[in-house]
């Protein structure tokens, strides 16, 4: 049995990182052009490439954080101002969710405030730049694999077959584990045929057809086998010892600038409404602000023009509707630990999980995203005014 992988390579990787800061990127991209205004991008992302091109073309410097099992840096960019507490953002965790993920990447030459904010536009730089890229890591080398219909036969003509029944395949390739569909929930922890998985990751493809940024092979949904055997996503971990590297560089971030607002940038595939989530605070104070800071922000989108979710929808049994479009979210009801904005309130302040429609047209899932941040920054503005 292979023992489980805890991302050694990465971790090396990021010390080499860590020391050399961003000049290890600077490297491998254009040279940066002066910061000045630029004009939001309209269009997806074609990968992670894109977006620290994309920073860099816009003058933006960047930290990097550590890396990704693909040797990616994961960067952050600080903008905004020099008042504190300070905003953290992020999106991308999910990279078939990509109007999350480019709105990050906007937000920080439009968003307006007097306060330091940071901010991580891709959670996960290897499902941002494709199924082929992640297939790339377990063969050598990219595949010429032109459609999604061929996968299965793909997998089992270069995997080893770990599943296959009703459907679902799952197939082991050099280090990593591929599924020809999502596997959250379909199986119980600890499944045996699971073992030559623990502590690393699965790769399914999206395949939509109906959502720019997201179009079959276009990316990549990460998985990660935890070393008890439970497949979760990237946007868990965040509240324990064992974690991917992506979350602990995010996680290390958040406890050096302690912030007092996190925003976390998400879609969902229920249709073309908005809807946020929120969280009871620590104190009354915080959740005052917290009730404040979402009230404005889905008003704001309403008034946009924009839909909000319906009064009969909940997006699941462990939220409680606040008011239209505004969700509690309640971490230990859900269980499979924390996420990052629950971690982020349960240990700094306020924080939201945005989520638009994926059938919503993509620039205006990205513009929703801008306005809640940037309704939400103004009302955090009038607490520490």
């Amino acid at each position: 049995m292979r023992k489980p992988s805890i991302d050694a390579r990465s971790a090396s990787r990021r010390t080499i990182l860590q020391a050399s800061g961003a000049l290890a990127v600077a490297a491998m991209l254009p040279h940066a052009a002066s910061a000045q205004s630029h004009a939001a991008v309209v269009k997806p992302l074609s990968s992670y490439s894109e977006v620290l091109t994309t920073l860099a073309k816009r003058g933006r410097k960047f930290r990097v954080l550590g890396s990704a099992p693909d040797q990616s840096p994961i960067v952050a960019v600080k903008c905004g101002g020099t008042k504190l507490p300070a905003i953290f953002i992020s999106g991308g965790a999910h990279s078939t969710e990509h109007a999350g993920a480019l709105a990050t990447v906007d937000v920080i030459e439009q968003l307006k405030t007097d306060h330091v904010v940071w901010v991580v536009p891709a959670r996960d730089p290897i499902g941002l730049s494709g199924f082929r890229h992640a297939l790339s890591l377990g063969l050598g080398k990219a595949p010429d694999l032109k459609s999604v219909d061929d996968l299965d036969d793909f997998l089992r003509k270069n995997g080893e077959v770990l599943f296959d029944s009703e459907g679902t395949l799952l197939a082991m390739i050099g280090e990593y584990g591929y599924s020809n569909r999502g596997l959250l929930g379909k199986f119980p922890k600890g499944a045996a045929f699971l073992a030559p998985l623990l502590g690393r990751r699965i790769w399914y493809a999206s395949k939509r057809l109906d959502t720019p940024g997201s179009a079959p092979l276009e990316r990549a949904y990460t998985l990660i086998v935890t070393p008890e055997g439970e497949i979760l996503h990237l946007n868990r971990f965040h509240d324990t010892r064992w974690a991917p590297a992506e979350v602990q560089c995010v996680r290390k971030l958040m406890a050096e600038i302690q912030p007092g607002l996190t925003f976390d940038l998400h879609e969902h595939d229920h249709g073309p409404h908005f809807w946020m989530s929120a969280r009871k605070q620590k104190t009354e104070e915080h959740e005052i602000w917290e009730r404040r800071m979402a009230a404005q922000a889905a008003r704001a989108v309403a008034a946009s023009g924009a839909e909000l979710a319906p009064d009969n929808y909940s997006p699941g049994t462990f939220f409680e509707k606040l008011e239209r479009g505004i969700f509690w979210l309640d971490a230990g009801k859900r269980g499979e630990g924390l996420n990052l904005v629950d971690f982020a309130v349960a240990k700094y302040g306020p924080g939201f999980t945005i989520e638009t429609g994926m059938q919503c047209p993509f620039e205006e899932r990205v513009r929703q995203h801008l306005l809640v941040v940037q309704t939400a920054v103004s009302v955090f503005e009038q607490r520490y005014a």
